[in-house]
């Protein structure tokens, strides 16, 4: 490469410069970083890795791993973040390369090195700050490894350990990258001055790389001083030996072994092309095993013919590979950590919704009963609150399967018309009891139906919606929804929601969609909520490839505008929907379920219809009672001790099967709060005919019903 001007220069030699008194300790510093040739290199997949580490292990939303030179900070690698680079003054890095050790700020505000920082005052809201230098051999400082947040924060002794850690192992990838480049150069420049004879034994015996040279039969013929050591072998030991010796044993990256003909050089001597990078391991005499990276170029006696000979060059990456299998191990520990949170959220999920079905389905049912008035207001208060309880539950899920990233897309064909109709009813009669105005205009031929996420469009709707009318006291507010585009494949449908509430200042433009975080701490204690809503919107509007901005009005109040792509569907053959009809009466119903509050919940709910409801506390009861005993209908609990509802149902289907054609499957309804499409699919794949999430209402529950009894006719 340009920057490696002869073959006897090394890393060693570019950070002895800094020695020299003449220059400054910065200066130094500089040339040291330009010397190891990192800065402006594309994406790589090991500082990407470590980048992520750093996040996962710190939990925090931005990671960076960043060199500083003389006027700016650039980024080697990123996530959380656009920007490539910033300038140096305003870098928080640069700090902590200035002072070489772990700089660690838990309010930039508050700091005053940073309070008046353009990056803590600016959009990109600046909070907490954690960085820990990376630092070559000689002690150099040339860069960071940081994670960033923007909300203020004490950090943990174990994020700066492993911040440090990683820290290292990102010095050690780039000085190792370094030497990697320059043993190309090196061993091409080699070629060179061996084509013409010109200071060859001496340059040859001063390279630091192992050289060698061998024939077609891979005997080594020459090789330097640096090739013997690395090896472990004397000049004696070393020369004239082949790829097959008893000296060593060669594998793989595997630990495979590796046959002669795989080997670089003999591939080099086939195919007359360079192998280059190739890394194997070379297990020695003395029971040690040594990483090498590998390159071997042809060397031609006339053009046009085969090579005659190989020249070999290797350099040690044992530590490389070790700290490789750290930074693996670093990612694991973080995946195994993230798979944690998500089976304690859906473990939490379900022991809070258990309970809260209870407390709704029969506040539910209680309220249908004759009360007085001050029972009746009592109930709805119940109702309410639990159901509030819900949203916030469901909202807390969701951040977190959006942080895990396991919230998938569901593409369906929906009605635009429906969907605008079935997001904002419930909104309008919310609005008419504050005295609000309340319009929906909807801007698309009549019928159109479009492909995309309808469940996750009307959920963004849902939480803007909800906002409006906490925060509006007075006045109107307008939703407003268009389809625009001429290619039917690729349109943008556009969501307006207008109020004239509280409105927005300026700083709360900047952090309004940041998790847990309301206007203000007064707006807060005045509305209450956990400020998910809007949080949760943009994620789920980011996932359908869109956005959501927030604008201030000219006069009192706010507007979001939502843009998400969806495509044109076909339009769907007209089906007569009929009034909702009631649940049929005199059924036979198997109810499957381990807890008692919530089997006695079911059974106050089915208790109008005259059902005649059989118990069993788990999926092996219920296949003892269906041993003997059919029944009109299944209710399965999904999860349950002994047997849980997905294997059950398996079991009943088997069942069914093994009694032959001429009986008729049983309807079996799924019941669960876990409410994730991931559940709802295994139930699906598992036999049964109808899902309905807890807590569970009169509504749901026949509805449910009546699904699952019209699925299985």
């Amino acid at each position: 490469m340009a920057r490696y001007q002869g073959v006897a220069g090394d890393l060693g030699a570019a950070i002895k410069i800094m020695a020299v008194p003449e220059l400054d300790q910065e200066a130094a510093r500089i040339r040291a970083l330009l010397d190891l040739g990192i800065l402006d290199t594309p994406p790589e997949q090991e500082f990407d890795d470590i980048v992520q580490a750093a996040r996962d292990a710190c939990q925090a939303p931005i990671a960076v791993l960043s060199l500083i030179d003389s006027d700016r900070q650039w980024f080697k690698a990123r996530v959380g973040i656009e920007a490539c680079e910033t300038e140096r003054d305003a870098s928080f890095c640069a700090h902590a390369v200035a002072a070489s050790k772990t700089l660690s700020i838990p309010d930039a505000r508050l700091d005053a090195r940073f309070k008046d920082n353009r990056l803590v005052n600016g959009p990109e809201q600046i909070r907490s700050y954690l960085g820990a230098p990376i630092m070559t051999r000689e002690g150099v400082a040339i860069g960071a490894v940081a994670v960033i947040d923007q909300r203020p924060r004490d950090w943990s002794s174990g994020d700066t350990q492993a911040l440090e850690r990683l820290a290292r192992i990102a010095a050690r990838l780039i000085e190792m990258r370094a030497r990697c480049e320059l043993a190309d150069a090196q061993g091409q420049q080699l070629l060179n001055l061996a084509a013409e004879g010109v200071q060859f034994r001496t340059i040859f015996a001063a390279m630091r790389e192992g050289v060698v040279l061998q024939d077609r039969s891979s005997i080594i013929l020459r090789h330097n001083p640096a090739a013997a050591a690395l090896l472990g072998l004397t000049h004696d030991q070393l020369l004239g030996k082949s790829s097959v010796d008893d000296d060593w044993r060669i594998v793989d990256a595997a630990g495979a072994p590796l046959p002669v003909e795989a080997q670089p050089s003999m591939v080099c001597l086939a195919t007359g092309e360079p192998v280059l990078n190739f890394v194997l391991g070379v297990h020695l005499r003395d029971g040690a095993l040594r990483w090498l990276s590998v390159n071997s170029l042809p060397i031609f006696d006339k053009i046009g013919e085969p090579p005659n000979l190989t020249v070999t060059s290797f350099i040690d990456v044992t530590e490389l590979r070790e700290r490789e299998t750290e930074l693996r191990d670093a990612l694991e520990l973080a995946e195994r950590a993230s798979r944690v949170k998500s089976q304690f959220v859906a473990n939490v999920s379900h022991e809070i919704r258990t309970p809260l079905n209870g407390v709704i389905a029969l506040a539910s049912a209680l309220r249908q009963s004759a009360l007085t008035d001050r029972q009746r207001e009592m109930v709805e208060i119940i109702v309410e609150s639990g159901t509030t309880l819900e949203s916030i539950l469901s909202a807390l899920l969701d951040l977190a399967k959006i942080e895990a990233e396991r919230m998938e897309l569901e593409i369906v064909s929906f009605g635009l018309e429906d969907l605008v109709r079935s997001s904002t009813d419930l909104f309008k009669i919310k609005a008419d009891n504050k005295g609000l105005g309340f319009d929906v205009s909807v801007i698309a031929p009549p019928g159109a139906r479009y492909r995309g996420d309808a469940q996750k469009i009307r959920q963004i709707l849902w939480n803007l919606l909800a906002n409006a009318i906490k925060f509006t006291d007075a006045g109107e507010i307008a939703v407003s929804v268009t389809v625009e585009g001429a290619d039917p494949a690729a349109q943008t449908l556009l969501i307006e929601v207008r109020d004239t509430g509280v409105g927005l200042s300026p700083e709360m433009e900047h952090v309004l969609f940041e998790p847990f975080i309301q206007g203000d701490a007064s707006a807060t204690r005045r509305f209450g909520g956990t400020g998910l809503g809007l949080t949760i919107c943009r994620a789920l509007a980011r996932m359908m490839g869109g956005d959501i901005e927030a604008l201030a009005r000219a006069e009192r109040g706010s507007v979001f505008r939502v843009h998400v792509p969806v495509s044109t569907a076909e339009p769907e053959a007209s089906v007569a929907v009929e009034s909702e009809a009631d649940l049929a009466t005199a059924m036979t119903i198997l109810l499957v379920e381990d807890n008692p509050n919530n089997r006695r919940v079911v059974e106050l709910l089915l208790e109008p219809t005259g059902a005649e409801l059989v118990m069993a506390e788990n999926g092996a009861e219920a296949l003892t009672i269906l041993a003997t005993q059919r029944f009109d209908l299944i209710l399965m609990d999904m999860q349950m001790p002994v047997m849980d509802g997905l294997t059950a149902t398996r079991e009943v289907r088997c069942l069914e099967a093994r009694e032959g054609e001429g009986r008729t499957p049983t309807p079996i309804v799924m019941m669960t709060a876990n409410a994730s499409r991931e559940h709802r699919d295994a139930a699906f794949a598992a036999g049964a005919d109808g899902f309905i999430t807890k807590p569970v209402t009169p509504a749901t529950l026949y509805a449910g019903i009546n699904t699952a009894l019209t699925a299985a006719a």
